[in-house]
């Protein structure tokens, strides 16, 4: 087992909760899916590797990750240990708001609901998290409300839970999208140069 000193620095400020977007594509999308090493066996160089995914989704030809816009300073990730040694997963789980409960909105609660989604959620600091992986299926559980008088709470909503082996696992590589790729290490544009 790799083991490091968890350390803090007082006085550096810790910004919580996730950015107001994050990205969604059907498990069927996904060619290749990157790497999370293995704790049974020397693969990883810092406790921080063990963390985060190598690699590069795979996605299939013409597709991209979808872009869910989401209620400011609404939503955390939050994940919990399930089962019983020596077979204990993570439930990483999520509650992400959509201001709109507009046909469009509707109508992908109605696919989602029966998909096997995989999220890509960015922390406030730009970092990607993965809800979601190859071996256990994604669960989403769609919710909403027209909300009521002039000031009441409406929109559509989206529970997420996502077993794994890991607490919602980082991923640093690139992320296709329709507005073009960016980067899961900083959530920005990859330029590319011809």
């Amino acid at each position: 087992m790799l083991y490091e000193s968890l350390k803090f620095c007082k006085g550096n400020p810790v910004p919580v909760g996730i950015r107001t977007h994050v990205y969604a594509i059907s498990k069927d999308d996904i060619v290749k899916w990157p790497e999370l090493p293995s704790t049974d066996k020397v693969d990883a160089k810092t406790l921080d590797t063990l963390a985060q995914y190598t690699g590069d989704f795979t996605l299939s030809a013409d597709k991209k990750w979808l872009r869910i816009d989401l209620l400011d300073k609404k939503g955390k990730l939050e994940w919990e240990i399930s089962g019983t040694k020596p077979n204990v997963l993570f439930l990483n789980k999520i509650i992400l708001n959509h201001p709109l409960y507009n046909a469009s909105a509707a109508a992908f609660q109605r696919m989602a609901v029966a998909d096997d989604l995989v999220y890509l959620v960015p922390q406030r600091d730009g970092k990607y998290r993965v809800l979601g992986c190859e071996a256990y299926e994604t669960t989403t559980k769609p919710s909403g409300s027209t909300g009521e008088g002039i000031e009441g709470e409406a929109g559509s909503n989206f529970e997420i839970e996502a077993p794994d082996v890991c607490p919602a696992p980082f991923y640093a590589g690139k992320i296709e999208t329709e507005a073009g790729n960016i980067s899961g290490a900083t959530d920005t544009s990859i330029v590319t140069t011809p």
